[in-house]
């Protein structure tokens, strides 16, 4: 038997609260294991970016039912005209936190 590489794919939406060209805090209504590797997609107006993610913290949000604040870490590769990192560094900021976006 071969062994090989797989996908789980868990697809849900969130909110930015803070970008950075190192990273996000977004909130989810889920809770996001620390460690795990994934991809996130922005989507404000009619533009699309996204880039590879590595979760680094997971809090309850205090007094929500449900609700969590994640940090995730860009991780690292060759910045490309539809990554995050690139609209982060062209000054998009301001107008990409507060949107929704995706986790994968």
């Amino acid at each position: 038997m071969n062994s090989g590489v797989g996908v789980l794919a868990r697809d849900f939406r969130v909110r930015v609260l803070n970008l950075s060209e190192s990273g996000c805090l977004i909130e989810s209504p889920r809770r996001i294991e620390v460690g795990l590797v994934g991809r996130l997609w922005l989507q404000f107006d009619s533009e699309q970016y996204d880039d590879d993610v590595h979760v680094v913290r997971c809090e309850a949000v205090e007094g929500a039912v449900t609700g969590y604040h994640v940090g995730l870490r860009f991780v690292w590769r060759p910045r490309y005209v539809g990554s995050i990192r690139h609209a982060v560094a062209n000054r998009l900021t301001s107008q990409i936190t507060g949107a929704r976006a995706r986790v994968m």
